[in-house]
């Protein structure tokens, strides 16, 4: 996967393009798209956000159209705009294996339209997915296996760091020819808010230190892998910080909440210092 520059708007935050309204798209190299399920989702009840200086708390819960309304859409040209200005990642859940699978199958279709699929293993705010998937390798590697025969293209699992070793991950990854990964998804977090319990996916710079040493680790366990870091990215130089740990590209969500003008300063720096 080629991407200039190597700088990625994450799943989730940019929805289905609507960043593209504040963001040139001459400074990023892909857009991915939100999670696309088998059945439409409504997200959780609100609250859904809870912000502070050091992190972003979202339980927004894969809100989507599902499968079937999206390919209408993507059938309809709704997205054609999208894919005129910039390279377009295609971001894939479930609830269980079979969803993944018959999401799998349903996009395979249209897989020229992406640069890549990215396969969501990692959401903490839904009652299954992904977390689920990885706490059993062996039926996870049916998975990787299934997915692999069904996408053609440049496949990449976003992974979190719960429960699991990434670098473990990442080697299965590489055995059942899957071409990159995505370090780190957010991680389950709580706080009290209004003296009520708040839970959700932890994201934002509190996250940087935990996203940097998975991408260490991986990248030294599987260099052939296209690793995409992400993870508390707010400025140039927590762009540099995750380059030099191996990371291929970058992705930026939670700085993208703050300032959508953080991508152009950011792409500009990649392009001076590693242009």
């Amino acid at each position: 996967m080629e991407l200039n520059p190597p700088l990625i708007i994450a799943s989730g935050v940019g929805g289905m393009g609507e960043y593209l309204k504040l963001i040139d798209p001459k400074y990023i190299g892909a857009y991915t798209l939100k999670t696309i399920t088998l059945f439409p989702k409504e997200g959780n009840l609100p609250p859904r956000l809870f912000a502070t200086q050091e992190y972003l708390m979202n339980n927004i819960g894969l809100e989507n159209v599902g499968i079937d309304a999206f390919i209408e859409k993507l059938n309809n040209n709704q997205y054609e705009e999208l894919f005129e200005k910039t390279k377009v990642i295609f971001s894939l859940g479930g609830d269980d294996a079979q969803e993944y699978k018959r999401v799998a199958q349903k996009i395979a279709p249209y897989e020229d339209h992406f640069e890549a699929i990215e396969v969501n293993f990692s959401c903490p705010n839904v009652k299954k997915g992904g977390l689920n998937i990885l706490s059993d390798l062996s039926s996870l590697q049916d998975l990787l296996i299934y997915m692999r025969k069904v996408l053609k293209g440049f496949l990449i699992a976003k992974i979190g760091v719960e429960g699991i070793f990434v670098e473990q991950i990442a080697q299965i990854l590489k055995d059942h020819a899957w071409n990159g990964i995505t370090l780190i998804n957010t991680i389950r977090g709580l706080q009290i808010v209004n003296d009520k319990v708040f839970k959700g996916g932890l994201s934002g710079p509190i996250l940087k230190p935990i996203a940097l040493r998975a991408v260490y680790e991986v990248k030294n366990r599987a260099p052939e892998l296209y690793v995409i870091g992400s993870g508390g990215i707010m400025c140039e130089k927590d762009a540099d910080d995750f380059f030099k740990v191996g990371a291929d590209a970058i992705s930026l969500g939670t700085a993208i909440y703050k300032d959508p003008h953080i991508v152009e300063r950011i792409a500009k720096h990649i392009g001076r210092c590693y242009g």
